[in-house]
């Protein structure tokens, strides 16, 4: 046998062989190429998020438990010209830092709690009740239904857009003056929520004075047995087309029991009028006009004066990770609020302020880093003293 004979046999067998293997395969099945396991993805620090949940289960009584918490740092590097006076401050502030759980049980039910464990320097409320334990920052159990819920405990009332978005997920290092001298604290009450057709409703109820010398200073801050001050709160959300949607937000408060802490708003009625407008993929815009009515007089400020103001708020998504926010806000009359208030906080007329920041998602809203320049501008209450104010702030936010 020749070696090209060989050859032509060989290629013969090889030939067949391949006919049987196909035949075979398609009989039988797609024939095994490459029997290699696909690549997993990289473990990445956003992967650290998923480890909250502790316990998880399709069925039985106990349904979930997951972890929950939140730390959010600041710098904050002020400066204030008060008619020609100058002052300011340096400082790193650990502006929130909180730890609960949640707990799912049954299909519909949740029962969750968070706590303030840090004395947040700067903060309004001071808390300096120990070093690790401070309060009890919300405590609520949340019930969901066909086409309502329902939660009742310790919680915030949400009026105006910027106050309605979590700490977790604001765009701004801090909400406008405006938002911060109207809305209240977190009282104890219900919020019950209900939709007829497009249009969505909350009616909440809630008690808000305690006999405590610090609200928080406890930990539960519970409302006086003798009497305390209500509030009422009424939301209405329905959109206007593809791009908006509309909001409509009141509260009233009733002031006639002084307590010897109120975390109620300091306005006897409080309007919100909001939009939010996803304009395209990249481009959002939120509004909000407020106005705050009958004041409890503080300061230079008397009882029953009235303020308003307004919240233009624009976002753009430069990439994926990184967006670009700008906003301007106006208050009529009220207290300086954040940042500005760490000099001293004053009362002012015709305030005006300016933010332009960058915010850079690491792993979105679980863990972010931003940075803002505020600009104010603003009179002293019932004063011609001029008051300006520049702001830079860098801030870390995260959540679990």
């Amino acid at each position: 046998m020749t070696h090209l004979n060989s050859l032509k046999k060989l290629a013969s067998g090889t030939a067949i062989a391949a006919l049987a293997a196909g035949a075979f395969a398609s009989d039988h099945g797609k024939a095994i190429v490459d029997d290699k396991m696909p690549l997993e993805d990289p473990w990445t620090i956003c992967d650290i998020f998923d480890y909250s949940t502790l316990y998880e289960s399709d069925a039985g009584f106990i349904r979930e438990v997951s972890l929950t918490g939140r730390y959010h740092g600041q710098w904050i590097s002020a400066s204030q010209d008060d008619d020609g006076d100058r002052d300011g401050f340096h400082q790193f502030q650990s502006r929130r830092s909180r730890i609960g759980f949640e707990i799912g049980i049954l299909e519909n039910i949740t029962f969750a709690t968070e706590f303030n464990v840090t004395d947040s320097s700067g903060s309004n409320r001071n808390w300096q009740t120990g070093p690790v334990f401070n309060d009890i920052d919300t405590m609520l159990i949340e019930i969901e239904g066909d086409g309502w819920d329902l939660w009742i405990g310790k919680d915030k009332f949400k009026i105006t857009r910027e106050e309605s978005t979590s700490s977790k997920r604001i765009k701004t290092i801090e909400r406008s003056q405006i938002v911060n001298e109207v809305i209240p604290g977190k009282p104890w009450g219900f919020n019950f929520g209900f939709a007829t057709g497009e249009i969505e409703h909350v009616i909440g109820l809630a008690l808000t004075g305690s006999d405590e010398d610090d609200n928080r200073g406890s930990g539960l801050g519970l409302p006086t047995t003798e009497g305390s001050n209500a509030q009422f709160l009424y939301r209405l959300e329905t959109p206007v087309n593809d791009v908006t949607t509309f909001y409509l937000d009141y509260l009233f408060t009733d002031m006639g029991y002084d307590s010897e802490v109120d975390i109620a708003s300091s306005y006897n009625h409080v309007l919100a009028l909001g939009t939010t407008n996803a304009l395209n993929d990249r481009l959002n815009l939120t509004t909000d006009l407020i106005f705050g009515l009958d004041r409890d007089g503080t300061g230079d400020i008397p009882d029953g004066e009235d303020t308003w103001g307004l919240v233009i708020m624009p976002t753009y998504a430069i990439t994926e990770k990184l967006e670009f926010v700008a906003k301007y806000a106006y208050m009529d009359s009220g207290r300086t609020q954040r940042p500005q208030r760490y000099t001293v906080r004053e009362e002012l007329e015709n305030c005006h302020t300016l933010y332009a920041g960058l915010n850079y998602y690491i792993c979105g809203d679980k863990l972010k880093l931003m940075a803002g320049y505020e600009y104010m501008t603003a009179d002293q209450y019932d004063s011609t003293d001029d008051i300006t104010s520049d702001t830079w702030m860098l801030a870390v936010r995260t959540y679990f």
